[in-house]
């Protein structure tokens, strides 16, 4: 249970990122990745509670599951980060997508016009 507790952060990540970046969500992007960073702390937390209560009710002293957890913590913190700079990358390309396909259509209206123009100026002659 306690690595579920580690894991939920980057699977509310990967999810919900991905539905931000396609707008399918009112959150943004940048509102998701930071619930999923504040949610790996918080969460990290709670599982070393709920170990030291587990231990103590079970009156182990040895403390090697804790730093498992502080291992494993750091190891979906490191990979929570990697992904959200993936899907910054992502999000950023289809920005640039949607640039470039707005300044084509603008290309197309604008030679449009100069060719109505110029056929405006042939029947003039």
């Amino acid at each position: 249970m306690h690595i579920i507790l580690i894991i939920l952060p980057l699977l509310f990540q990967i999810i919900f990122g991905r539905k931000a970046i396609g707008g399918d969500i009112k959150l943004s992007f940048g509102a998701v990745c930071l619930i999923s960073f504040l949610g790996q702390i918080l969460l990290t937390i709670f599982a070393f509670k709920l170990i030291v209560y587990y231990l103590e009710k079970n009156k182990n002293a040895c403390g090697m599951p804790l730093v498992g957890l502080v291992m494993l913590s750091l190891l979906f913190s490191v990979i929570l980060f990697i992904t959200m700079l993936i899907q910054d990358r992502i999000k950023k390309s289809y920005e640039d997508d949607e640039i470039d396909k707005t300044e084509d259509e603008d290309d197309k209206i604008e030679n449009n016009e100069n060719d109505e123009d110029e056929y405006e100026d042939d029947e003039i002659n």
